[in-house]
This record gives C-alpha cells, sequence and structure tokens, in this order.
C-alpha cells in the first residue's frame, strides 16, 4: 500500500502497528509485564505538589512510553485512567495543520516531520517527582543517544520540554543528572546525533501534540511490552489523523 512506502527506516519498521495487539501480546516474551503501582509515593514525593507538563523525546517514542509507564507506576503509584504518559510530537515551529499533527501518511496530511517536530512522550507529574523522571530520562538517552540509532533525522532528536524551557525552574534538576550538554531548542532542529547534546523547548512555545492511538502503549522494535501493557490503550483518545481513522479494527 502506497500508505506505508518509502518514509523513513523507522516508517517502514511501523508495518508493526498493523498487526493487533493480540497477535502482539500473543508473540510477547512472558517476563514483559507491567509492574505493581507502588502503595505510596517516595517520601520525597508530595501529592498535592502543583503537576507540571513535560516531555521527553529520544528516538523511537515506544520504548520510550513504556519506560515512562513503568515510572509513573512505581513512582507515583498510577495505574489504568490515571497514567499520563502519551506519545506525542513537539518542537517544530509550524505547529499545526488544521488543528492535527500526524504520523507520516500517503496524503501528506499535517506530517509532523514536515511540520519541524520530533517524537517525544509527554506527561504531567508533580513538581517534586519531576527529578526522578528527569534521572529516567538521562538513562534512557545517556549523552544524548538513543538506542535506535537506525532512527535518523530531526524527527528523532534528543528534546526535553518544560515551562519556561532553558530558563525553567526545573532546569536545575535536568542538569543534576545530565550526560550531556543542555542546549535551547530553536524549532524545527536538526538531529543531535553525534552532538553530545539534549535540547530544551519551552513547552508554551512547543507544546506537544498527542499522537494517534495506534502508537499509544505499542510494543518497541526491540521488545514486546505483553498484553497488560497493550490495555491500556483503552484509555487514550483517537485522533482524526489518517492512521487512526483508516485502521478502525486495531485502534478502536
Amino acid at each position: 500500500s502506497a500508505y506505508f512506502i518509502a518514509m523513513s527506516t523507522k516508517f517502514a519498521c511501523s508495518f508493526v502497528f498493523l498487526l493487533p495487539s493480540l497477535f502482539l501480546a500473543g508473540c510477547a516474551d512472558a517476563s514483559a509485564m507491567l509492574p505493581e503501582p507502588c502503595a505510596h509515593p517516595d517520601a520525597s514525593i508530595h501529592s498535592d505538589d502543583p503537576e507540571v507538563e513535560v516531555y521527553f523525546g529520544c528516538g523511537c517514542f515506544w520504548h520510550v512510553q513504556h519506560e515512562f509507564v513503568v515510572e509513573e507506576m512505581t513512582k507515583l503509584c498510577r495505574t489504568g485512567s490515571d497514567l499520563t504518559a502519551r506519545t506525542a510530537y513537539a518542537g517544530g515551529t509550524l505547529g499545526t495543520q488544521g488543528g492535527l499533527v500526524c504520523y507520516h501518511n500517503s496524503m501528506g496530511k499535517a506530517d509532523y516531520g514536515q511540520l519541524g517536530h520530533s517524537e517525544v512522550v509527554s506527561m504531567n507529574v508533580p513538581v517534586s517527582a519531576f527529578g526522578s523522571f528527569a534521572k529516567k530520562f538521562w538513562e534512557l538517552c545517556p549523552k544524548g543517544v538513543r538506542r535506535d540509532v537506525q532512527d535518523v533525522g530531526g524527527e528523532y532528536r534528543s528534546v526535553v520540554g518544560l515551562p519556561g524551557g532553558i530558563h525553567s525552574s526545573l532546569m536545575p534538576e535536568l542538569r543534576a543528572a545530565a550526560t550531556a550538554k543542555v542546549l535551547e531548542g530553536k524549532g524545527n532542529d536538526a538531529d543531535t546525533l553525534g552532538t553530545d547534546a539534549v535540547l530544551v523547548y519551552d513547552t508554551t512555545q512547543f507544546p506537544a501534540h498527542v499522537a494517534e492511538k495506534y502508537h499509544q502503549f505499542h510494543d518497541d522494535m526491540l521488545d514486546q511490552y505483553g498484553g497488560a501493557y497493550h490495555a491500556l490503550r483503552q484509555f487514550a483518545d483517537k485522533t482524526q489523523c489518517p492512521g487512526d481513522q483508516s485502521w478502525p479494527f486495531f485502534i478502536s
């Protein structure tokens, strides 16, 4: 189908999303289980703290979402509909097209790459928990290097989104565990691979645009996460993007 042809190495690998979650769960390693959510957040995390929306990106967003879902479950004791980690697109200066930002599609509709965005995972966390989530990011993205280096281009650059960007009050915690240079993102930035850098965006100027439902709670190309993880897709919203509208069997 022309819908999937010649977009990028990652795009070719995205044929995986055509497989029903049932099949994906069936071939998942039995050890790929979600952890039990914690009973109480760590004492350093204050549940009555204001929450902030932040995002992190480091290559393909599938495995990044899984890691932050686990972080929400084990650090914030969240589960089911309370989980906030969502795959998304951010960092482009062209914003949306007709209110949409979409994955590559044969119609060329609101293509996130053409709009200058990168793949990210957006979430809401208490201010007091941000340090823990920043540490997790650096574990996932050591020296700003993604593990899926076959994915190349600005869509896969290493990024962090904070309220206020590089001037955010959260920057000291981001820098505390940093293993790469932390630079201000200007928007529509090139790939960071080989630069030893991570770009920081202001979430007000560069908000996250939640990705299609079929991209939520998805197996990675290297890892399979099991049926319980796939089942979380029921809590994700369907978009008006071509991918969500064309394959209702898989994403309803």
